[in-house]
């Protein structure tokens, strides 16, 4: 069914009513849903107007949604980029903490159980002079050799797979169990 809107207009040389009209349509998916194209409707018909208005309309509102879900798009990229930074300074702050075994298991949320071990060896160093080099260099100088130290220090531990059981100033207590704690 197809609802017509216009005009009739008497034609009195041949006594006869002549229907002038255009489909009842707002937009052009409903007048190509009835097999009709825009080119069907005369130029001067207000119906072509209005689909054309609402073409414009249905575009713009288009393009508006197109760059707001762009914006979006990017604040969620951004947003999941900033979480999984914080997942790996999470993971890392673990393992700094915690043997690689306890980390992994707190991370995947999984209980820990505590251990007991009956031999055990630990390590205290000290960096011998460690107040007469504060007191010649630099604090800058003084923070770049503990960084250099502590990283060297680090990457030896997880070498040997000893554990690292805390940083105090200068001093370095390791603990390591006579079989490897990773079996």
């Amino acid at each position: 069914v197809m609802e017509l809107k216009g005009q009739m207009i008497h034609l009195p040389e041949s006594n006869s009513i002549m229907f002038l009209g255009s489909p009842r349509v707002d937009r052009l998916e409903e007048l190509m849903g009835r097999g009709l194209h825009l080119s069907d409707i005369p130029i001067h018909d207000a119906t072509r107007d209005v689909i054309l208005v609402g073409v414009g309309e249905q575009a713009k509102a288009q393009d508006g949604l197109k760059k707001r879900m762009d914006k979006l798009k990017a604040t969620l990229e951004r947003t999941h980029q900033a979480l999984e930074e914080e997942k790996r300074r999470t993971v890392e702050l673990l393992y700094s903490i915690f043997p690689g075994d306890v980390a992994q298991r707190l991370w995947q949320g999984l209980p820990v159980q505590a251990k007991k071990f009956d031999d055990v060896t630990m390590l205290f160093s000290d960096i011998v002079g460690f107040t007469a080099v504060c007191a010649q260099c630099t604090p800058m100088q003084v923070i770049s050799m503990l960084n250099e130290l502590y990283t060297r220090f680090d990457y030896q531990c997880g070498v040997l797979d000893v554990y690292k059981v805390q940083v105090h100033v200068h001093t370095h207590p390791i603990i390591s169990v006579f079989c490897s704690m990773s079996i």
